[in-house]
C-alpha cells in the first residue's frame, strides 16, 4: 500500500502563509522540512514528487525528486511513480 506525504510549502519556505488550511484526501499527512529531512537522512524509501511547472522546477527543486506539474496529475496527463514500497512526498510552492 502507498503511503503518501505532502511537504507543505509554508514550511519548505519560511514566511508564505496560507489563505486557509489546506484539505488532504484521508490517508495523506502534512510534515514538515525537519520530518522530511529526518527521512531523507535515515534512508526512507522516498518519491520526492514537485508539483511545480517544469521551468518552475529548474529553478527550485530538492536533489532526486521528479517533476510532475499538478495540472498534469489533476487532468490525467501523468501517472504516478508504481507502488515499490515508497512513501510518495509531493511538495510545490504552495497555492497561487
Amino acid at each position: 500500500m502507498k503511503r503518501w506525504l505532502a511537504a507543505a510549502a509554508t514550511l519548505l519556505l519560511p514566511g508564505m502563509l496560507w489563505a486557509q488550511a489546506p484539505v488532504l484526501p484521508e490517508g495523506v499527512r502534512e510534515i514538515g522540512t525537519e520530518e522530511l529531512k529526518q527521512k531523507i537522512d535515515a534512508g526512507e524509501k522516498l518519491v520526492l514528487i514537485n508539483s511545480l511547472s517544469a521551468l518552475e522546477f529548474t529553478q527550485s527543486k530538492i536533489k532526486g525528486s521528479v517533476n510532475i506539474p499538478y495540472g498534469h496529475l489533476r487532468d490525467g496527463e501523468d501517472k504516478l511513480p508504481p507502488d515499490q514500497g515508497a512513501t510518495l512526498v509531493f511538495y510545490c510552492l504552495g497555492p497561487k
